[in-house]
């Protein structure tokens, strides 16, 4: 169990970034400027979130158990990416600094790299390396954080028509699904390094996790879709305007930007 030395360094991991985050958050606001509470208290929880998952308790017990190293990657590449590019911290740079600053990857560019690392860190022979050697282990966790932030980062961008942004979503779930369906039906254990009593069960639970962390992707691809159609179909508000739809309502933008 880790000690009190370990866990308050563990800490610096949120309480580093967090800082820096409100001095500068400090810094707009005294120059006349405003800023989001909600994004400030986002981007705080996600570093906090993303501490945790990294911390050496954390890691303990992802060396004792597949379950609770996937569930560890799993948090950092689907639920802290999500908070820091909703905190927006770039902006608040480029704002702090008077100057536009701005950091979007190439689509191809985010979707690899989120699809590749699912692979990279699950194929045995990388994973049994990074539990020997800690520096891997803690780069392998930021890999998964800047895979996460680049295809989150890329979907919000608002450059993609709606339905295409909703199958940008849907065709990383594949992959994800795959690695948990792998997991759960092979009756052999897959990482020597979790042999042992109870492993099958664990590696299945692990399995089952990565599965529904999969769709939690078709999820929210499905609401980016069904969120366009729905709008696109519905009838306006307001009187009759001769039979023409929200859609073709002058000056009306998609969801995501479309037809900017």
């Amino acid at each position: 169990m880790a000690d009190a030395g370990l866990l308050a360094l563990d800490s610096l991991n949120a309480v580093v970034p967090a800082a820096v985050y409100l001095a500068l958050v400090r810094r707009v606001r005294r120059g006349g400027g405003e800023w989001p509470a909600a994004r400030t208290a986002v981007f705080i929880a996600a570093v906090a979130l993303a501490a945790v998952a990294t911390s050496s308790a954390a890691d303990d017990a992802a060396r004792r158990s597949l379950a609770w190293h996937m569930t560890g990657q799993m948090t950092l590449l689907l639920l802290v990416p999500p908070g820091i590019v909703a905190g927006r911290p770039l902006v608040l740079l480029g704002r702090a600094l008077g100057r536009r600053t701005s950091l979007t990857p190439a689509r191809a560019v985010a979707w690899i790299a989120f699809v590749g690392i699912q692979w990279a860190v699950h194929v045995p022979a990388l994973l049994a390396f990074a539990l020997r050697q800690p520096a891997a282990y803690g780069i392998m966790h930021w890999l998964l954080v800047a895979a996460g932030i680049a295809f989150v980062a890329q979907a919000g961008a608002g450059r993609l028509h709606p339905l295409a942004l909703a199958l940008y979503v849907a065709a990383a779930m594949p992959t994800t699904d795959a690695i948990g369906l792998w997991l759960l039906l092979d009756p052999h254990v897959v990482y020597p390094h979790y042999a042992g009593p109870g492993a099958l069960g664990d590696q299945q639970a692990a399995g089952a996790i990565m599965f529904g962390a999969g769709n939690v992707l078709l999820v929210a691809a499905a609401w980016i879709a069904g969120r366009y159609l729905w709008e696109g179909v519905s009838p306006p508000s307001g009187p009759d305007r001769g039979g023409t739809s929200p859609r073709d309502t002058p000056g009306r933008r998609s969801p995501a930007g479309a037809g900017r």
